[in-house]
């Protein structure tokens, strides 16, 4: 490789977060082209031209590890020269990064700067851990952490779908009971006010049409700074930005949100009637055990009102099955729980011991077949709510962005206003079912007959 040309990839893993995350640091990069040193940027990691693939892992679940360094050895095989960043680091295997022949770099999360110094060798470790021992951190290294600040560009990776994610917030304050992010990010820290406004006319003068907003706990925004949430007061600036785009909240705890505050949110005209609540479940003892601390009568309040004061909301969740502890009749409220409220979109998930979570600790844990069993019901249950969904969809018309286009079949994928991207799932629509086209990119927005 020529000294004076530097060629690179990168791979996101895990959340919306770590991709803004490494919009941060691909720019970091490529702001240091200069005449002496032209860093260039590819698409494809596997191109032959890239010698530096940054991959920026998820440490979540063991799942997530598994996922992270199973991409490793593959791109270790394809002799590129790795640089590891995200939240592995912070659980990471050193016996197994030790293993890999191209290893270049392993950066905390707080160290994007450095990734800029491709052309320097670095050490690959400063500190030695044990196999999946949490690095514990110090109130040192959470003051010098980095929050991003609208003076730091990113590089928009979405820009082209016509939606982008704004970080208002990093790290969580909660403690739930099968979580480890906390151990790994530590508390929350918000920013101002001020400085995400700026980001969004930023966004907005870049010709971002959707702004989805996202942080560990979307709200309790601004709670570490002046002990009460600031989410609403956000909200009603944004609102005031006077560009053609629309926001939507994400990750909406349920315990602190009142029905003042739902007021509030239904006099926004910017934002979309999309309704992120991680449930995880409605059993009492369930949400206890899991550290949530929020009621199923709360809960039912919050979602009575919701359907009654906003047109068409659209209502996503997750659920946990087979937490400790969950009994038939537990699950039997989860199954009621998505009948009475008929969500249009649910992540399901079965539990399992994460040997760095505190509810590997819990007794009474469920098989893996009856959670295997009781998974199979709720997903019968939610297509049923699905299929029931779409019929009511059909010969209507749909208005959004085309985000995939086979010519061959003469069909699109295309995505309606309020579902969400990389969550929700597209529809498919055949050519002559598209009324019009108003741009002329692959990626356009649409209008489009649901058959």
């Amino acid at each position: 490789m020529n000294n004076n040309n530097i060629n690179f990839s990168a791979i996101n893993l895990g959340c919306t977060k770590n991709l803004v995350d490494l919009e941060f640091f691909l720019w970091e990069i490529l702001k240091e082209n200069s005449n002496e040193t032209s860093f260039n940027f590819y698409e494809n990691p596997e191109d032959e031209d890239v010698e530096f693939v940054i991959i920026n892992t998820c440490g979540f679940l063991s799942s997530s590890r598994d996922e992270a360094e199973k991409i490793m050895l593959e791109y270790d095989k394809l002799w590129k020269k790795l640089i590891i960043i995200g939240c592995y680091t912070q659980v990471k295997n050193d016996d197994f990064l030790n293993s890999l022949e191209n290893l270049y770099q392993v950066l905390s999360y707080k160290d994007f700067e450095k990734l800029k110094d491709l052309s320097q060798k670095k050490a690959i470790f400063e500190e030695k851990i044990n196999e999946f021992k949490l690095k514990k951190f110090e109130k040192s290294i959470w003051d010098k952490a980095f929050i991003y600040d609208s003076k730091k560009i990113r590089a928009f990776l979405k820009a082209d779908l016509w939606y982008e994610y704004l970080k208002i917030a990093e790290w969580c304050n909660n403690s739930c009971s099968f979580c480890i992010i906390p151990d790994i990010r530590w508390k929350q820290k918000s920013r101002s006010i001020e400085d995400i406004l700026k980001e969004v006319e930023i966004m907005v003068k870049s010709w971002i049409k959707e702004i989805e907003i996202i942080s560990q706990d979307t709200t309790r925004y601004w709670i570490d700074l002046y002990k009460t949430p600031q989410l609403l007061k956000l909200l009603e600036e944004i609102d005031k930005i006077p560009w053609d785009f629309v926001y939507r909240l994400f990750y909406m705890y349920p315990d602190i949100l009142s029905l003042n505050h739902l007021e509030r949110l239904s006099k926004l005209k910017k934002l979309l009637p999309y309704f992120d609540f991680p449930f995880q479940h409605i059993s009492p003892k369930i949400l206890k055990n899991m550290g949530r601390f929020y009621d199923e009568n709360h809960i039912y309040k919050l979602l009575d009102y919701i359907k009654q004061n906003f047109k068409n909301p659209f209502f996503h969740t997750n659920f946990i099955v087979g937490f400790p502890w969950e009994t038939e009749d537990d699950f039997e409220q989860l199954l009621n729980f998505a009948k009475k409220y008929e969500f249009d979109s649910v992540s399901v998930f079965g539990y399992h011991d994460e040997p760095l979570a505190k509810s590997s600790k819990l007794e009474n844990k469920v098989s893996q077949d009856i959670i295997k069993s009781r998974l199979e019901k709720l997903k019968k249950v939610l297509n049923k709510i699905y299929t029931k969904k779409d019929k009511v969809r059909k010969w209507t018309k749909q208005i959004w962005f085309i985000e995939k286009i086979n010519e061959k079949k003469w069909i699109c994928k295309v995505r309606p206003y309020i579902k969400a991207p990389d969550i929700d799932e597209l529809d498919e629509v055949k050519f002559e079912n598209l009324v019009w086209v108003e741009y002329i990119n692959i990626w356009d927005k649409v209008e489009y007959i649901k058959k």
